[in-house]
């Protein structure tokens, strides 16, 4: 909370020095706590001038902040507040749905996400029902009827730990015995090449946890494409041990690749370390994926999530 006696000592200086003031901050906390504490600040952080401040060395242009909604802080919001990630919760999306979803326009600055048949397999699987689909490719298949375990489970509650503190009523995936995992393809077709081709920094987070009484491993990787699907750079947790019960959360900045980036593709996996059937492995959701403003990367760094590592919270 403010103080009153901070809040009238910024209210005496100059618009041009108070906004240097704030650019000092996280835009989190901009758009948040500092629209909350009076007037004046709520009317400095809608300043058109702030954020395009904060856009600076990201190839956005005026035409761009012109054609959205809100102007330069809608922009601000469109490109960087949007998750890319499609389904982080791997929840599966009835055949309605995305047959509507199918008939639906992309709007500018919106990723494309592939629909394909839902392939995880499911506690209770109802055949009758039309197939349903999915945003992510299931790499060993559906198999929980044979009883193989070699594929991933959807988990609503999740079996064996707590519900993850990210997502407390959502679905998480679990994995079984051999390498298995999950993966989402990402299409940036509808963001503007100058803006891709500044290189901006991404920063990606995702939940694991391992099941009670059994030790498990997860990995993610992140891979970045160009147009022809040629992977520019990719990024790599390396394995991680999955605590059983407890939900931790591995978090990284990707910056400093080279130009060309057009696609990315998020692969997630996971297995048990001593079973040899059934869905043991790490579990895993609440995936996200942003762009992150240049002028942003400060507060990220100051944690200490440089662009090759990882950074597990528990």
């Amino acid at each position: 909370m403010v103080s009153t006696s901070l809040r009238r000592r910024c209210e005496s200086l100059p618009d041009a020095v108070f906004a240097k003031v704030l650019l000092l901050l996280p835009a989190v906390e901009i758009a948040r706590s500092c629209a909350l504490v009076c007037r004046q600040w709520r009317d400095a952080t809608q300043d058109a001038s702030l954020w395009n401040e904060l856009c600076a060395g990201s190839g956005l242009r005026e035409l761009d902040a012109l054609r959205c909604m809100g102007g330069w802080k809608g922009l601000f919001g469109t490109v960087y507040g949007l998750n890319l990630v499609a389904s982080p919760h791997f929840s599966r999306i009835h055949h309605i749905e995305a047959e509507q979803m199918k008939r639906q326009a992309l709007r500018t600055w919106e990723p494309k996400h592939r629909l394909i048949y839902d392939r995880i397999c499911n506690v209770e699987e109802n055949h009758d029902e039309p197939p349903s689909f999915c945003h992510w490719a299931a790499e060993g298949g559906s198999v929980f009827q044979r009883g193989g375990g070699d594929g991933v489970l959807r988990e609503d509650p999740p079996q064996g730990c707590p519900p993850c503190p990210a997502a407390l009523d959502k679905p998480v995936l679990a994995t079984s015995y051999e390498w298995v995992g999950v993966q989402q393809l990402i299409g940036l077709h509808t963001f503007a090449n100058k803006f891709l081709d500044t290189s901006p920094p991404l920063i990606f987070s995702i939940w694991f946890a391992g099941r009670q009484g059994s030790p498990s491993v997860f990995r993610v990787k992140v891979l970045l494409q160009d147009e022809l699907k040629n992977v520019i750079h990719s990024w790599d947790s390396g394995d991680a041990r999955a605590t059983e019960s407890k939900w931790r959360q591995i978090k990284s900045i990707i910056y400093g690749y080279p130009q060309g980036l057009r696609s990315i593709v998020v692969k997630v996996a996971g297995k048990s370390m001593i079973h040899g059937s059934g869905f043991y492995g790490a579990k895993f959701t609440s995936v996200r994926l942003h762009f992150l403003p240049f002028t942003q990367v400060k507060f990220h760094l100051a944690e200490g999530q440089g662009p090759e590592q990882s950074v597990v919270y528990y």
